[in-house]
């Protein structure tokens, strides 16, 4: 097996094709009922150095011409201080190999390079064997969120004529914010701030026109379609709630929100089903073949979840951050290391009893004479 970077926008047709089909198996497993993305949107994406992180760096395990495994590792653009953000999947004949630790491996490395001091995932599966192999490898969770699903077919198209209360009206955007509104639009995104989490290493960031500015180049960059639906208070002009979804390129009928928030002094009044609605409304006339939307909240936040369901959203899964320092990383696979040798060496000890005497050159060995590895 050869650990190698992969450089996306150089990769040759079935290098990508290989990496599609191992990404494709890898969600049908570990996210059953979303649609299968097509190729020509996959292979974009991946010729891209980017994504809406911020740059990229690929690593691809290889056994001769075979894709056995890979690692993404994105860098968020506008914090220096920000975790680093990992994926990795090894196919699954290959998996308990050390595929993915290798891999992880050269992940450390560079995270070490690039001076940054942790790895953080936010998309691993509670109960699945990735939850599992995070914790062996040193990472801990540090939140869990509860993911939502919308399927367009089982809703009924009345639940989203919900009109927008008294006293405000609603702007809609793709691309970019209203140079007039991208301040108080700022201010109203920082509302998710209030919005319950039990990460200690969530530094829940303030947004600023900048940030915003920086956040909608970085989705240009990836092509996503990218659109908010807010609702502005009429008497003075602020943003009072807001709600976002991205869509990636050629792929139309599956979409991701992203944040959804009300500012405080408005809450109480239908604001956040309000916008949420509306979303759909325009989604469906501009991607009538648009099947499923997920949506991400902190397990404990009951209200946003109820709001969810009110526009028929139905439970998915629970998902877990995960987060790990170099130094965990490295501590959990030198622990790892010493527990593979001690089972090697009693291994090798039981086969040496277990054979035959005249089979063995040489004196036949006793377990306190066995050969120590550690």
């Amino acid at each position: 097996m050869e650990i190698r970077p992969f450089l996306g926008v150089d990769a040759a047709e079935d290098e990508l094709r290989q990496w599609y089909e191992l990404n494709a198996e890898n969600s049908g497993s570990v996210f059953p009922g979303f649609p299968v993305r097509s190729y020509r949107s996959f292979a974009l994406s991946a010729r891209e150095p980017e994504d809406h992180l911020g740059p990229r760096r690929i690593w691809a395990a290889w056994d001769g011409r075979r894709l056995v495994g890979i690692a993404t590792l994105a860098y968020p653009r506008d914090d220096e201080r920000a975790p680093a953000f990992p994926k990795l999947i090894v196919i699954p004949g290959e998996r308990r190999r050390g595929v993915a630790t290798a891999l992880l491996r050269a992940l450390v490395a560079d995270v070490r390079a690039q001076g940054r001091a942790r790895l953080r995932n936010e998309q691993v599966r509670i109960g699945g064997a990735g939850a599992a192999w995070a914790v062996a490898v040193g990472f801990a969770e540090v939140n869990r969120n509860a993911w939502q699903m919308l399927q367009v077919q089982d809703v009924d198209p009345e639940a989203w004529n919900v009109p927008v209360p008294a006293g405000f009206r609603l702007e809609r955007w793709a691309d970019a914010a209203p140079e007039a509104l991208v301040s108080s639009f700022a201010e109203a995104r920082n509302a998710i701030l209030d919005a319950p989490s039990v990460d200690p290493a969530d530094e829940r960031r303030e947004w600023t026109a900048e940030r915003v500015r920086a956040d909608e180049a970085g989705v240009r960059a990836t092509e996503d379609d990218y659109r908010f639906v807010v609702a502005v208070h009429e008497e003075t002009g602020a943003v009072a709630a807001l709600t976002g979804m991205v869509l990636t390129p050629g792929r139309t009928d599956l979409c991701w929100q992203r944040d959804t928030a009300v500012v405080g002094k408005f809450r109480g009044l239908g604001l956040g089903r309000s916008v949420k609605a509306a979303m759909m409304r325009e989604l469906l006339a501009d991607f009538p073949a648009l099947q499923r939307v997920i949506t991400s909240t902190a397990a404990q936040n009951a209200a946003m979840i109820r709001v969810n369901e009110q526009v028929g959203y139905v439970p998915y899964a629970e998902i877990g951050t995960f987060e790990a320092t170099l130094e965990d990383i490295e501590a959990a696979l030198a622990g790892q290391s010493l527990e593979e040798a001690k089972q090697r060496e009693v291994r090798e000890v039981r086969e040496v009893r277990e054979e035959p005497e005249e089979s063995i050159p040489g004196p036949r060995l006793a377990a306190e004479d066995a050969p120590s590895r550690i």
